[in-house]
C-alpha cells in the first residue's frame, strides 16, 4: 500500500459563505522519489465547505487503495472524519437528532471516496503551505 499525502490550503478561514479559493498537492513516494500533482479551484461557501471540496477533488484522483495522510489547518474537518464520518454514513448522513449534517453532500462524497483507503489526519501547517498560498494568490490576481 502506497503512502501518500494530501496537502490542502484555502485563501480564507471565514465561516461566512463567500467566494473562496483552494489548492491541494498530492504527494507519493515512488522508487525513492517524491512525485507531486496539484489542483486548484474556487467555490462560494464556508471555510469547511472549501476544505471539503479540495479534499473531494484530491481523493477523486486516486485509482488504487493507499495510506493517505491529509494535511490541513482545518482541525474540525479532520476530527469529524475521525470521529463522526462512519457514524454519519451509517445514519444516511443525519445527526443523532435526525437532521441532515451540515455539508451533507460533500461529506457523502468524502465517505465514498475514502472508504477504500487508510486515512490519517495531520493538523496544522505543512511543507506546502507557503507554496500553495502563493499559487492561490497568483490565480486570484489573474
Amino acid at each position: 500500500m502506497f503512502e501518500t499525502h494530501i496537502y490542502i490550503e484555502t485563501d480564507s478561514i471565514s465561516t461566512k459563505a463567500t467566494e473562496k479559493q483552494y489548492g491541494y498537492v498530492l504527494e507519493v513516494m515512488m522508487n525513492g522519489e517524491s512525485k507531486t500533482r496539484e489542483g486548484f479551484g474556487q467555490i462560494t461557501g464556508t471555510y469547511h465547505q472549501t476544505v471539503l471540496m479540495a479534499l473531494v477533488e484530491a481523493l477523486d484522483r486516486f485509482n488504487q487503495s493507499c495510506e493517505i495522510h491529509i494535511h490541513t489547518e482545518d482541525e474540525f474537518i479532520l476530527n469529524m472524519m475521525e470521529r463522526n464520518l462512519a457514524g454519519w454514513a451509517g445514519n444516511d448522513f443525519r445527526t443523532s437528532k435526525g437532521k441532515p449534517v451540515a455539508n451533507q453532500e460533500e461529506w457523502r462524497r468524502v465517505w465514498e471516496l475514502s472508504r477504500k483507503h487508510l486515512v490519517l489526519g495531520e493538523p496544522g501547517r505543512h511543507s506546502f503551505t507557503g507554496w500553495l498560498q502563493t499559487q492561490i494568490t497568483r490565480r486570484k490576481e489573474q
